[in-house]
């Protein structure tokens, strides 16, 4: 579908395109400057600010005194995680939708909420392609993800069901219209219509495996996952959380279990189980065989991760990470 092409009922499905903001507005304006140029026409912007503790909002009110047409700004008082952020824009979109139901859509186009990172800039026709490719599955089509210069990154995850390992897809592999197992929140096109039946992003993950845990639920709903790998997305991955600070090390290791008991049969639990107790051992003997303090650092969190997944805890860490070195 071209911005000039229609569906059958004459009008082109809206696009509420999501920017979650945390103390990266300099990311965040990039990327509404690439939104400028989407081929696309029909989309509206939301900017969630996720109670950055820096000067964010009034760089976003400048930015819209400038532009007031751009985007709404939805200010969050509270730090509410990648979920609860993203999950304020979805209800602010259904709100101006009129909160339709499920059976709306056999008369009227779908509507759309893109998931996209605000360390991200986009191919001009990036919406386009995944618009195409949600229309033609009835489900939620994921973007090809690169590297800012070009290398590749990834467009989804693998999950083993049997020892709890994940892993991406390899370059090679990777096929337009190809299915996957889940999608990445970096880039996700999803049907309004599948949030009204499976319900929102999951709030008690916080930060991350909110989007493997969205992708198979609404799998299970009857939306197929698949790639549009002509949507192009430059992505500066873990510029909001880097890639291997404590939190993330912490959310990584407690969500992916959560994950994996929420979905695996009784038999694949056992077995993971039992290996994130191995991974954890290994993790422990590891870092006392091993002078580097960042690894001894690790291994500590890894065990207070997987600690507060067994008592059943949720939503924000409620730990002092950097308390542990």
């Amino acid at each position: 579908m071209t911005p000039e092409q229609t569906d059958p009922t004459g009008e082109t499905p809206l696009v509420y395109i999501l920017l979650l903001n945390y103390k990266g507005v300099s990311h965040t304006i990039a990327c509404l400057d690439s939104l400028r140029g989407l081929d696309y026409a029909n989309y509206q912007i939301i900017v969630i600010d996720n109670a950055s503790p820096d000067d964010s909002v009034t760089q976003l009110k400048a930015r819209l005194q400038e532009h007031p047409e751009a985007f709404q700004l939805i200010e969050s008082p509270v730090n509410l995680g990648f979920s609860g952020g993203n999950n304020l824009g979805i209800r602010a979109a259904l709100v101006q939708q009129g909160k339709p139901s499920p059976s709306d859509s056999q008369t009227r186009p779908d509507s759309y909420i893109w998931l996209l990172n605000n360390d991200t800039t986009v191919d001009p026709a990036a919406l386009t392609h995944l618009v195409q490719q949600a229309q033609r599955t009835g489900g939620i089509a994921g973007s090809l993800l690169l590297y800012p210069d070009g290398r590749y990154q990834q467009v989804g995850t693998r999950i083993n069901w049997w020892n709890g390992g994940t892993k991406g897809y390899s370059e090679a592999s990777v096929r337009d219209g190809m299915t996957v197992e889940t999608l990445v929140g970096a880039s996700m096109l999803i049907p309004l219509r599948a949030i009204l039946l499976a319900g929102l992003l999951n709030e008690s993950f916080f930060l991350y495996f909110e989007d493997g845990e969205a992708s198979i639920r609404y799998a299970k709903a009857g939306f197929p996952l698949s790639l549009a790998t002509q949507s192009i997305v430059y992505h500066h991955e873990g510029a909001t959380t880097g890639r291997t600070s404590l939190p993330t090390q912490y959310y990584y290791q407690r969500n992916r279990l959560r994950l994996l008991m929420m979905y695996a049969h009784p038999l694949q639990k056992m077995t993971i189980l039992a290996y994130a107790m191995f991974r954890v051992l290994r993790s422990v003997v590891k870092s006392r065989l091993n002078k580097d303090p960042e690894r001894r650092i690790s291994a500590k969190v890894h065990v207070v991760a997987v600690r507060d997944f067994l008592r059943g805890i949720s939503g924000p860490c409620p730990h002092n990470l950097e308390g542990l070195r």
